[in-house]
């Protein structure tokens, strides 16, 4: 908006100055004869001249005749009856003075010799120099439209591209996204409507990639618990009975799992304000290992190395802690003995690494383990596997705090995650 009021203000200012002064130097041009010999100013010194050997009626005579025979607009004016002392002394000064009204009438003022008495000849502006006029104020505002239409020619014009872009938004999600100049005023409402494209196209994929895991996850549970109790009624035998009731339990709270982390999962299509609080990172990594491995019997070695930390992590912690639970979670389905979490901060430049020495990730699909329910394996039998969304959180959570997520293959032959983000003490709230 600022740069758009600018450029259009200065455009009108430098036209209106341009086009003022060459227009200015056309009627100078035009007009140069008429201002060296004005016929009016002529006229009022010849009548001066005239009356200097005349008595007062005599020169009343001979003005009462030019201006009934029309001739020019001519008459004597008494001195007292001029407005201004000024103008007074100067008249009486003997000094010739022309005047213009608001209409562009020229007025020659003359005093006579003999008697307090003045002469005013009144010099209409011909035709055709009200004609240039004229032509000269259609051409001054013709022009200054002209420069009007042509700023504002690229601004509708790609507004029109937009309009014409969201119009195929609303029949093809998929439609290319809009491509304006960088010079254009409208550019930055371009780039706004392809991220709002774009995020559209996210939602739908999502929503779209949701329906189908759901339809699937669903299926799977409901098949085995409709079996179950098929099973159930047919038999007799209590202890079979028994079991396949526990069996319809555990596909509930299969069920109840998935609901839960749908729910989790659409807290975070939406981006949140951020509250960027320093805090303490190894008591937060203690306190979620204590919640996810007190249940395991036999859980992995936890190895923290807090020795990079030169300062307070300064993060939104109810999403990092999020997003770490997310990897620690991932990491206990598949490492075997050992869990490495080193954190480092230096200069407002903080890095959490979750290494394990499970099974790792293939170096072909480590980008697409980010996307929503998307699973690479299933977990090993002590833990569930998961539905595909954790990973998803966590490059969201990330996107927020405006770092990344990064995988690769750890020393121990497993999967590394590094989160990595920066946050300087001006941004803490």
């Amino acid at each position: 908006m600022k740069r758009a009021f600018l450029s259009l203000y200065l455009l009108i200012v430098l036209a209106l100055v341009g086009f003022g002064w060459a227009l200015d130097q056309l009627w100078n041009t035009y007009q140069s004869d008429q201002e060296s010999h004005p016929p009016g100013a002529t006229l009022t010194e010849v009548l001066h001249l005239a009356s200097a050997d005349r008595p007062l009626s005599d020169t009343q005579a001979l003005v009462h005749q030019i201006a009934r025979q029309g001739l020019a607009d001519v008459r004597l004016v008494p001195l007292e009856d001029i407005s201004g002392d000024p103008i007074k002394e100067r008249l009486r000064a003997d000094e010739a003075l022309s005047f213009e009204d608001a209409d562009g009438n020229l007025y020659h003022y003359r005093k006579l010799e003999r008697a307090p008495y003045v002469i005013v000849l009144g010099e209409v502006t011909p035709e055709a120099t009200r004609r240039f006029e004229s032509f000269l104020s259609v051409v001054f505002y013709g022009a200054l439209a002209a420069v009007v239409f042509f700023w504002l020619w690229p601004l509708t014009r790609d507004l029109g591209r937009l309009e014409e872009h969201a119009q195929a938004l609303g029949r093809n999600p998929e439609a290319p996204l809009v491509t304006l100049s960088g010079h254009s005023a409208a550019n930055r409402l371009g780039q706004a409507f392809n991220q709002m494209a774009l995020r559209i196209r996210e939602l739908l994929r999502s929503q779209k990639e949701m329906t189908h895991a759901v339809s699937h996850e669903l299926r799977t549970p409901l098949a085995r618990m409709k079996f179950a109790l098929e099973i159930a009624e047919a038999s007799g035998d209590p202890d079979n009975l028994q079991r396949k009731l526990q069996s319809v339990r555990a596909d509930v709270a299969e069920m109840d799992q998935l609901v839960n982390q749908l729910l989790h999962y659409a807290r975070f299509e939406q981006q949140p304000d951020l509250f960027l609080t320093p805090g303490d990172m190894p008591a937060l990594v203690h306190d979620l290992w204590q919640r996810l491995s007190g249940h395991l019997t036999q859980p992995p070695q936890l190895y923290l190395h807090p020795e990079g930390l030169t300062q307070p992590v300064v993060c939104d912690w109810s999403l990092m802690e999020r997003a770490l639970q997310n990897l620690i979670q991932n990491a206990l389905r598949y490492a075997h003995r050992r869990i490495d979490i080193t954190l480092e901060a230096h200069d407002g430049d903080f890095r959490v690494t979750v290494d394990d020495d499970g099974p790792g990730i293939p170096a072909e699909e480590r980008q697409r383990i980010f996307e929503s329910f998307v699973r690479l394996r299933e977990a090993p039998e002590h833990h569930t596997a998961g539905f595909g969304l954790g990973l998803a959180i966590v490059q969201r959570v990330m996107n927020w705090h405006q770092g990344e997520v990064l995988v690769d293959a750890a020393q121990s032959g497993g999967a590394r995650f590094v989160l990595h983000w920066s946050a300087q003490p001006a941004d803490v709230d």
